[in-house]
């Protein structure tokens, strides 16, 4: 008789040095603020997309955040849904928190003025009169920023009267297009706006369907599978971080046989203590919407008993005994699932799916979080959401060819419709050219003329350098 075990939820929460990794679970940097009592992450990337945050079962990161509310560099591990209109992270942890930094533009340029330091510009040695002779021709070059840590910027002043800027701060990369002029004693730099002339959205090409998309497909829904057992059986801790140090002083054979000996009496001493606590909790009734009495004691137990196995085995390790078998908790079947197929298992015939994905044909950059729907010729359409990698992978069997696809552009409020040859099986790659929804990262920038030197009101002491050729 096959006992059902739960190997595969407790993998996702055991404890290492490391933030641990949940299936599902994704990294989400940006700047952390609060905001009317919500806490907000405000994306690393040329959208600013904003995500309201919210703890997960057992974790309190976000609340602990809460209490402070100082604006904070993050690197949040959350698993991602929408709700209404709103995008929400359910957070277990934040793998990184730095208080006061930020990975934005603004705030970088904010956090490096400081009000009582001299301004280059301002200094008597470099003011200039307006009106300022400096012609378009002695200015073109290319420029570098200097004096201002951890920034690197460069701006290229063309001949034509078009420029290209890019700078690099943190987690933050932009880049900006326009054209340039002089007024009086600045150079005014005028961003272009994104073109639209053509689509948002493309059909690229259709290529054959890969192992690895058929990995991905079955870790989806490997991962779905788990999502439906954690909302129905709560008693998983969440993932964490175990900090890990190791004895100074070798000890004796005798004594390393001896704590590996005692490990192990109480890691199967914690197991049998979350089989015992878990039958009690699940069998008890629970009114609607409200948590079974003893749940966080449960989790508790499973995070001892996390601990203990792995305090076992290195403890058999150190002592040069052969690791020892330390099965899983025997839980009640609500909170059990199948088991994964065996590595290795393949049928006899070459895997077959179907999938979308969706990148800047430009940059190589994945598209996550489109809404697509593909239209099949039996005229039903499948919804599918692209993850991190821009795949959004049918699951289970394909109904039928797959004729076209439509796309929801959320910025822009419409869909996009494409169409392409039937396939069954296969890749579909759809370009989206994400120019087009980038915030500028200025409109207008103006830069001070100072002998050879170009100096933004942005920076106090950063002044752009022409390198010789």
């Amino acid at each position: 008789m096959c006992v059902p075990r739960v190997a595969a939820l407790l993998a996702v929460a055991v404890p290492s040095a490391t933030v641990a990794q949940e299936t599902g679970l994704d990294s989400f940097i940006g700047t952390l603020s609060v905001e009317q009592g919500d806490v907000i992450l405000t994306r690393c990337n040329i959208g600013n997309a904003r995500y309201l945050l919210r703890d997960a079962a057992g974790a309190n990161a976000v609340a602990r955040y809460r209490k402070g509310g100082t604006p904070a560099y993050a690197d949040v591990i959350a698993r991602y849904s929408e709700k209404g209109s709103r995008n929400v992270l359910t957070v277990t942890d934040f793998a990184d928190l730095t208080p006061g930094k930020s990975c934005h533009l603004v705030d970088a340029l904010d956090g490096l003025s400081q009000p009582d330091a001299p301004k280059l510009k301002d200094a008597a040695s470099n003011r200039r009169m307006a009106g300022s002779t400096a012609t378009q021709g002695a200015l073109v070059g290319h420029y570098y920023l200097m004096g201002v840590m951890e920034t690197g910027s460069e701006l290229l002043l063309r001949s034509d009267g078009l420029f290209e800027w890019s700078l690099s701060y943190g987690a933050v990369d932009q880049e900006a297009q326009g054209a340039w002029h002089i007024e009086n004693d600045e150079i005014v730099l005028v961003t272009s706006a994104p073109s639209v002339q053509k689509p948002l959205f493309s059909y690229l090409s259709t290529g054959p369907w890969t192992a690895e998309a058929d990995q991905e497909r079955r870790k989806s829904e490997r991962s779905t599978v788990e999502a439906a057992v954690r909302t129905r059986c709560p008693i998983f801790p969440a993932p964490e971080v175990m900090v890990t140090s190791g004895d100074i002083v070798v000890p004796t054979f005798t004594v390393r046989r001896a704590r590996a000996a005692t490990a192990l009496r109480a890691a199967i001493a914690a197991r049998s203590t979350v089989e015992t606590l878990a039958a009690r909790v699940m069998t008890q009734p629970v009114a609607l919407g409200r948590e079974r009495p003893g749940m966080e004691r449960v989790r508790q137990a499973i995070s001892d008993w996390l601990n203990t196995r792995k305090a076992a085995l290195e403890a058999a390790s150190t002592a040069g005994l052969a690791s020892t078998a330390l099965a899983d908790p025997i839980l009640p079947a609500t909170c059990t699932i199948p088991p994964d197929e065996p590595a290795g298992k393949t049928s006899t015939s070459s895997p077959s799916g179907l999938g979308v994905q969706i990148l800047d044909p430009k940059s190589g950059t994945p598209a996550r979080g489109i809404k697509v729907a593909l239209k099949f010729a039996d005229r039903t359409d499948l919804q599918l959401v692209t993850d991190k990698n821009g795949l959004a992978l049918v699951s289970g069997n394909v109904p039928a060819n797959a004729v076209g696809a439509t796309i929801q552009v959320k910025a822009k409020g419409s869909t996009v419709t494409l169409r392409f040859a039937p396939v069954q099986s296969g890749i579909i790659r759809v370009g989206m050219d994400m120019g087009q929804l980038a915030a500028r990262p200025f409109h207008t920038l103006r830069l001070h003329i100072i002998g050879g030197v170009l100096v933004p009101d942005t920076f106090e002491n950063g002044r752009y350098e022409r390198r010789p050729a």
